[in-house]
């Protein structure tokens, strides 16, 4: 490992909870990286504990629970959290159940409409909600330019530009707003999801751990290590997912690892 701030190690030994992201960190395409198993009952044996923080909006929690048990991982569904749900449960609290155009897959609908909004198609919404979205068209694109163009309340689930996948980075919600705002001139006037501390604050307060108590670990300098930094808790880049170590200019991580099992001798 690269150690990249003054006293980063002995942070790294009084860390309690660490924030992980998904893919390119802990797994890719739904199969875990090799050292990911020995990091995670390495958190465990130490008696510390880790939760999974994905800005990637097109699962459900109990397609991750299903996703990591096939991989030989058990896990909690409070271990998990999404830049979907967590938006979707946003909206509710700030603007009470909504009528949404959503840009996304099905099992994102079902998030939403399970937690009290009504997802529309036809009828006009009240807010336009862009996440990853597999089954994208240019019907759902013109609507949700329609809609923007219109005025209506323009939120997205994570800024991401790609999305990791084995074959190679995809289009994730970022791009794909982006084409939006280049269609109707108009920005997002809401965008959840790492790199916003919010998301972060909320996991530490439900876990009962400090600022220096918690460790993010992820592969994005923008979202992941930006998230950290904004929160003011320890940092570590893995190089398994879409940064490498050339990239970090204006935002650096306090930690360099090659991949995730590397971490696991020093906690």
């Amino acid at each position: 490992m690269k150690i990249l701030t003054k006293d980063s190690l002995k942070k790294l030994e009084n860390i309690k909870l660490f924030v992980l992201d998904i893919d390119g960190t802990f797994s890719l395409s739904g199969k875990l990286f090799p050292g990911s198993i020995e990091f995670a009952n390495t958190v465990l044996n130490a008696n510390k504990k880790f939760v999974f923080l994905t800005n990637n909006s097109n699962k459900s929690i109990d397609d991750y629970l299903l996703e990591f048990n096939n991989a030989g991982l058990s896990i909690n569904a409070d271990q998990i959290f999404t830049a979907g749900i967590e938006t979707a449960e946003y909206l509710i609290e700030k603007f009470g159940p909504k009528k949404i155009y959503l840009v996304g897959n099905k099992a994102i609908k079902q998030v939403f409409e399970n937690i009290g909004h009504k997802v529309v198609d036809s009828e006009e919404p009240d807010i336009v909600v862009v996440t990853f979205d597999t089954t994208l068209n240019y019907e759902k694109l013109a609507k949700a330019c329609n809609y923007v163009s219109k005025g209506k309340l323009f939120v997205l689930t994570n800024p991401d530009l790609n999305c990791p996948s084995k074959d190679g980075p995809i289009p994730d919600t970022g791009a794909i707003a982006s084409i939006i705002t280049k269609a109707t001139g108009k920005e997002p006037d809401i965008i959840f999801g790492k790199p916003d501390p919010l998301i972060l604050e909320m996991i530490m307060q439900k876990n009962n751990v400090k600022k220096e108590e918690t460790c993010v670990i992820g592969d994005r300098l923008y979202t992941d290590i930006l998230l950290g930094k904004r929160a003011g808790v320890l940092t570590i880049l893995v190089l398994t997912g879409e940064a490498k170590e050339s990239d970090i200019k204006n935002i650096k991580p306090d930690i360099i690892a090659q991949e995730i099992g590397e971490i696991s001798k020093y906690i």
